[in-house]
């Protein structure tokens, strides 16, 4: 991995920067249980090689929460190490904007049957911190900890509210 330069809203490296992306509780499930993530399609007819994406934000937008939805907390320098290109395809992180970083899986071959649009994960490299929404009712809260607890030591809070 090529050093990373320090970032201009901070003293922090790049790769040290927080971010969240926020998961359906049935696709968060599916991470803890597959060590797998989605990825976004790329749009219909589009003739690159991309095969998918992921966009992961600098802060949470709690008021934006779906219900049921589990915040994943992680760094940029972690989405290095802990997830994994497929096979014949190349896993790209970039920062579009002060607020995102984007990840995108990109075939190497054109042509070929293009990979899954999900990547493996080391779990335990991957996530630092879970966030359940202020909103959530407390039994979503239990549940998250609970399953957060038997798979991984992590911590598991409530997002606080901003109106506290």
């Amino acid at each position: 991995m090529r050093q990373l330069a320090k970032h201009s809203a901070g003293d922090k490296p790049y790769g040290a920067l927080t971010v969240v992306r926020e998961l359906p509780f049935v696709e968060f499930i599916e991470l803890l249980e597959f060590s797998h993530l989605r990825f976004d399609l790329p749009k219909k007819g589009s003739t690159s090689t991309l095969v998918g994406s992921q966009e992961w934000r600098r802060q949470i937008e709690d008021d934006a929460a779906q219900p049921g939805s589990v915040y994943v907390c992680t760094t940029v320098d972690a989405l290095h190490h802990a997830v994994l290109a497929p096979e014949n395809a190349e896993l790209k992180i970039d920062m579009p904007s002060q607020s995102r970083v984007r990840l995108r899986t990109v075939s190497r071959q054109r042509g070929r049957k293009a990979p899954l649009p999900c990547v493996r994960v080391d779990l335990q490299a991957l996530i630092r911190r879970v966030l359940v929404p202020a909103s959530a009712p407390a039994h979503l809260f239990e549940l998250v900890r609970h399953v957060v607890m038997t798979r991984l030591w992590v911590e598991v809070a409530r997002v606080s509210s901003p109106r506290g």
